[in-house]
């Protein structure tokens, strides 16, 4: 499969996406001023403990204390700081056969190394783990966890050795007795890559240990690096050719992190000349993905709804009939939804529950089957996958790994004209995709500079209460770049997230 990764930079959000063969694989958006927190490590304190969850809630920084569960407590971790240390270490000695109870380890106003395991998300606050892990190129580094893992994507039994036999000698070269993940990234390079990632991430959380104990309880000890740097370590592996900006500080950014850490992708980095094109199609992707209806390629298709416990995916055969008979027919387009509810798990970020009803199948086998393909489909997801046999019922469960938002909750709000129940454009992805609608206008109108631009936008009351509101900042300054005059025209009929551009005369060329 020939990837692509796409880095689409404007001055309100960085959206990133990962085409397969010209299909959307995967997609992440950064808005201004709402970065992701997952990753980041903050100096905490704990504010409240909770025995009768087993949990503590601890300030971070965050606008609400962060949560904090007993199994994600690593007795190692806590006292880097503060004088507790001794009195963990001593019941981890004394208790290591038993569950750890939060109330010997943590307490009111305690001071420890948080990390970001997932977003605040839906209300909640964000889930802290002291597990803390720091990434690389090639591996993931465990200060408070003594293991050498390897990526299960790994498969070859001699390489997966290779790998942990350098990493044990790395380790004892070191003067920390850090553990390391191998991420899957690291099959088949040469030793002095690795060597090079080890003494990076030596280096780097030296820096973090130091900082740790010079900042005051709630400011941020390591920050994760930007969207795009991010995606370009995460993501970028052997099947990508191409990685594409649109902006050139983002570009030169983005030649610094290749050049410095992944030189052989230096020559597929490129500035693009076809920004408007690569908008349209990811806008299109996009405008699909909030859909609660996915089309399978032979007739059939996918309906998909989110719930607040669960995710639930219907598979339906619409018009296809096949050629055979129903046992036939249901299971290609079982075969077919396998693979497409992969891409759709991961294009709209979807994690936790997800329960898939597949067509009913007499055939065993077919159903083992469909069930291989299912397995296959999430090999490239780099989120945690697991996959369930089918139900008595016909169901199959899997569960994904959830550190983000999904795609529905960043860009989309719920429909206020069926009471919540669907999903739109959200008001800011609207005023986000009229401004990028008004600078593709201006640059396309070449004939005449002389003239003053004008434009009309007929658009919902909603929309256009929030262009002259809450962006009427951004509106003045985009009227002011780009040198034309807007003006809104509330439509009754226009649905949520809906807009019309219209380019007005001249009144002076009349």
């Amino acid at each position: 499969m020939h990837q692509e990764l796409v880095i689409d930079v404007s001055e309100y959000e960085t959206r990133v996406a990962l085409y397969g063969d010209e299909i959307l694989q995967e997609v992440h958006i950064e808005r201004d001023g709402r970065y992701s927190l997952t990753g980041s490590i903050y100096r905490g304190c704990v504010n409240r403990v909770v025995p009768g969850i087993q949990a503590a809630f601890v300030e971070f920084g965050g606008d609400r204390p962060g949560f904090l569960h007993v199994r994600d407590v690593v007795p190692r971790a806590i006292g880097t700081i503060d004088s507790d240390r001794r009195r963990v270490d001593e019941h981890a000695r004394n208790r290591s056969e038993e569950p750890l109870d939060i109330r010997s380890v943590l307490h009111e106003g305690q001071s420890l190394l948080v990390q970001v395991s997932k977003d605040p998300i839906a209300g909640k606050g964000a889930r802290l783990t002291t597990n803390l892990t720091v990434a690389g190129r090639y591996l993931v580094l465990m200060p408070y966890n003594d293991r050498i893992g390897v990526s299960q994507r790994i498969r070859e039994d001699a390489e997966r050795e290779r790998l942990r036999d350098l990493m044990d000698n790395f380790r004892h070269e070191m003067p920390s007795s850090c553990g390391y993940i191998v991420r899957t990234v690291a099959e088949g390079v040469p030793i002095e890559d690795l060597e090079d990632d080890v003494e990076f991430l030596e280096r780097l959380w030296q820096q973090v240990t130091e900082k740790a104990k010079a900042v005051a309880n709630g400011e941020v000890v390591y920050q994760e690096l930007p969207l795009h740097t991010r995606a370009v370590r995460d993501l970028v592996n052997t099947k990508v050719k191409s990685i594409v900006v649109n902006d050139e500080d983002t570009l030169a950014q983005v030649k610094d992190f290749v050049t410095s850490y992944m030189p052989e992708y230096i020559s597929g980095l490129t500035l693009t000349t076809d920004s408007k094109h690569q908008r349209h199609k990811l806008n299109e992707e996009l405008e699909k993905a909030l859909m609660r209806k996915a089309e399978l390629p032979s007739g059939g298709y996918l309906l998909i709804e989110n719930t607040e416990s669960m995710c639930t995916v219907d598979v339906n055969t619409g018009r296809f009939v096949g050629s055979k008979n129903l046992e036939d027919t249901a299971f290609k387009t079982n075969m077919e939804a396998a693979r497409v509810i992969a891409r759709e798990v991961r294009v709209r970020n979807i994690g936790g529950l997800v329960v898939v009803d597949f067509i009913d199948m007499e055939e065993a086998v077919h159903r083992r089957d469909v069930i291989a393909a299912f397995e296959r489909a999430f090999e490239g997801d780099p989120s945690r996958v697991q996959i369930g046999d089918f139900s008595e019922f016909g169901l199959v469960e899997l569960s994904r790994k959830r550190t983000r938002k999904t795609l529905a909750e960043q860009m989309g709000d719920r429909c206020s004209r069926c009471e919540g129940e669907g999903i739109v454009r959200g008001l800011e992805t609207t005023a986000f995709d009229l401004f990028r609608a008004l600078h593709a206008a201006v640059e396309a109108r070449v004939e005449d500079q002389s003239l003053k631009l004008r434009y009309l936008v007929r658009t919902s009351r909603e929309v256009a209460d929030r262009m002259v509101g809450q962006e009427s900042a951004r509106l003045e300054h985009l009227s002011t770049e780009l040198e034309c005059e807007i003006c809104f025209e509330v439509e009754q009929d226009c649905g949520p997230g809906e807009f019309t551009l219209i380019e007005l005369p001249d009144p002076q060329s009349q």
